[in-house]
């Protein structure tokens, strides 16, 4: 199972517009609210000093599934937030794509 964080292109390999999530991190594609997917905040050390940055996406990756298989999922599931196993193996693959 691929994770978004494996998957992200290295930060200093993206444009401008990548970088700051006008543009989609893989494809470069320009993002509008309806097109743009989150990838959350990623940790980036810059001359000595710890800051963040937000990859946004759009849909049409393969590498999307899990990110958006999460969201669908908790948000159809009434027993989810009880411990339901397909939700906690999703919540595992998001958590991992974080670090």
């Amino acid at each position: 199972m691929s994770t978004v964080a494996r998957d992200l292109p290295r930060i200093e390999t993206l444009s401008q517009s990548q970088q700051r999530g006008v543009d989609c991190v893989f494809c470069g594609t320009t993002l509008t609210p309806r097109t743009a997917v989150n990838l959350g905040p990623r940790r980036l050390r810059l001359l000595g000093h710890v800051t963040h940055w937000y990859p946004r996406a759009c849909g049409h990756h393969p590498v999307m599934a899990e990110y958006l298989a999460l969201i669908v999922h908790t948000q159809d599931c009434p027993t989810c937030l009880d411990g339901c196993a397909t939700g906690d193996r999703l919540r595992r693959a998001d958590r991992e794509a974080r670090r």
